[in-house]
């Protein structure tokens, strides 16, 4: 069979409301999402959603404090029955650090030799984020709008990860991230201006930047590289 001439664009990293109604979703167009959350209590809202276009996360989001206050090992593992998708979650510059790495550590945990992709927050904490993986690496592994040094992108990169990128991002950041490690994303609704989305699933600017860079049809690159990433993870 011929793969589709207009395949879905692709966004592994965005906010949706846990109350979106069916004509919402089916106004994002084409476009799968990858909609992280920030609290179990927000995921446990879309837990038993069956939205075809959205692929929703179980998040405990790291630059928020009553997240980690109501964050608990147990109902997070027990959560991770009804996801495939963690996310967002990882360390903030924005916080307790000490509480932030206690809590990332147990969903490392939490996830060894579960078949889910990750979606990272690494704001202003890339090392310490770099140094949890090492320590708990994972197959499925995204480092959501990772602006690391040059050392530590490439640091990443051998640890497996792959990296979702946005419009707001710099080229040069881009362009050193190995080619078959980039996924699309938006994080809408976060600096829409900067990102140029619209709405999520919106990943027409990066896709261009991409493009741009690597002279490759971006969209079909992103797809490729997804399904590479899935079956390192097991999905």
């Amino acid at each position: 069979m011929n793969p589709p001439t207009n395949p879905p664009m692709l966004d592994t990293h965005a906010h949706v409301a846990p109350d979106v109604t069916p004509a919402q979703v089916n106004a994002l167009g084409n476009a799968h999402v990858f909609a992280v959350t920030r609290s179990i209590d927000e995921a446990r809202l879309v837990a038993r959603r069956k939205d075809t276009s959205l692929t929703w996360g179980l998040g405990v989001h790291p630059g928020r404090p009553d997240a980690l206050d109501a964050y608990n090992a147990g109902t997070f593992t027990r959560a991770l029955n009804y996801f495939t998708l963690v996310g967002e979650v990882g360390m903030d510059r924005r916080g307790d650090r000490t509480r932030q790495r206690e809590v990332f550590d147990s969903i490392l945990t939490a996830c060894t030799n579960r078949t889910v992709l990750i979606s990272i927050h690494s704001t202003g904490r890339a090392k310490d984020v770099l140094e949890a993986l090492t320590e708990q690496p994972h197959p499925g592994a995204i480092l959501h709008w990772f602006n690391g040094t040059p050392d530590e992108i490439d640091q990443a990169a051998t640890l497996g990860c792959y990296f979702s990128v946005n419009a707001a991002m710099p080229a040069e950041t881009i362009a050193h991230m190995p080619v078959e490690r980039l996924l699309t994303e938006t994080d809408f609704p976060s600096s829409r201006r900067k990102t140029q989305a619209s709405k999520p699933g919106d990943v027409q600017a990066i896709e261009r930047i991409i493009a741009d860079i690597h002279q490759t049809d971006a969209r079909r690159l992103a797809r490729t590289n997804l399904e590479a990433l899935r079956r390192a993870a097991g999905l």
